[in-house]
């Protein structure tokens, strides 16, 4: 799909084209060495380990470029392993940096643990967006949508996903806030890397995450058991009962809900990058007929109850409206 392709190309795996290039040179000569501390110490032991934490950590984040380059987004997979080993592997040169180093070496050891944490954060969410399987829910939502299939099981489907892009969206908040704190002029000194090109991945994965999560709420909300599509088919059931009101109130219910989900796609769309564009598309789509749907059922129940033979206009108007939710993916 388009997202996977865009991931690939705008590097949006968490780390910036800039930060994969100022990455690149700096393994084989970090700033931090023997070369480049001016601190005197008789037992290399500490600085070593503050070194060799920095190399693993820059490994880390240069093993994420892996996505780059990747033309078929069928095809895109990221293994979180490597850069994970780094990160395991920089922690504990860390924990014997901070034995064997003295009290005024403890903010660099405490500068390249919030590039760990941040580049742990970046990596969870970058698992997270480049799942493969996302594309493969929202087919089965929109399955059920077009085909009237099993609209629970979707329903459940869609609330898996939305909590898992909500916890990815808010630990990208926790990194952003973690990459804040960071003393850039250290982090230059000992990993050889500008924050700025840190907080530049960071801001083209949250765009991708804030997205998908624009998305998987509005999903969220179009077929909800009560609120959504479900508020939808209990006023259908009023109707086939006679029970005219209530199928109205059920109606409006729908229309509200998919009116807000309409609103919020088209907002997000403004911000979302080109790989998810036809993903947004199809869900405005949809919660447009939606929308209009409901309201003509709505119309058509409350003319029923008044004994208004117009109710027959509006209910056709209604499953026309919804034959079209079937068209959308076409």
């Amino acid at each position: 799909m388009n997202r996977r392709q865009y991931l690939a190309r705008t590097g949006a795996a968490g780390v910036s084209t800039g930060l994969i290039a100022s990455l690149a040179g700096c393994l084989d000569g970090l700033p931090g060495s023997s070369e480049g501390s001016d601190v005197e110490v008789s037992d290399r032991t500490g600085q070593r380990a503050l070194d060799r934490a920095a190399g693993r950590l820059n490994k880390a984040a240069q093993s994420l470029n892996d996505l780059e380059g990747l033309e078929n987004p069928e095809e895109v997979e990221f293994d979180p392993t490597e850069p994970r080993a780094h990160l395991d592997a920089a922690r504990e040169h860390l924990e014997t940096a901070e034995t064997e180093l003295g009290d005024d070496r403890a903010a660099d050891v405490e500068t390249l643990r919030s590039y760990a944490d941040a580049l742990d954060g970046l990596l969870s969410v970058t698992v997270t967006v480049t799942d493969e399987t996302i594309a493969d829910d929202i087919d089965a939502v929109n399955a059920a949508l077009e085909e009237e299939g099993d609209l629970e099981k979707a329903n459940g489907i869609v609330d898996a996903r939305y909590t898992k892009i909500s916890d990815a969206s808010h630990r990208h908040t926790q990194v952003d806030a973690t990459i804040t704190e960071i003393d850039d002029e250290r982090l230059a000194d000992l990993a050889g890397i500008e924050l700025a090109d840190l907080e530049d991945g960071a801001a083209t994965l949250g765009d991708v995450v804030t997205s998908l999560e624009t998305l998987a709420g509005a999903y969220d909300m179009t077929i909800d058991d009560d609120e959504g599509y479900g508020a939808l088919e209990h006023g259908q059931s009023h109707v086939d009962d006679g029970e005219y009101e209530a199928a109205q109130d059920e109606f409006e219910t729908a229309e509200t809900t998919f009116a807000t989900s309409l609103s919020q796609l088209e907002d997000g769309r403004a911000e979302a990058p080109e790989g998810l564009a036809d993903y947004f598309e199809t869900a405005i789509c949809q919660n447009r007929h939606l929308t209009e749907a409901a309201a003509a059922f709505a119309d058509g129940a409350a003319a029923a109850a008044d004994g208004d033979p117009a109710a027959r206009t509006y209910q056709s108007k209604g499953e026309t409206e919804l034959e079209a939710v079937r068209n959308c993916t076409d």
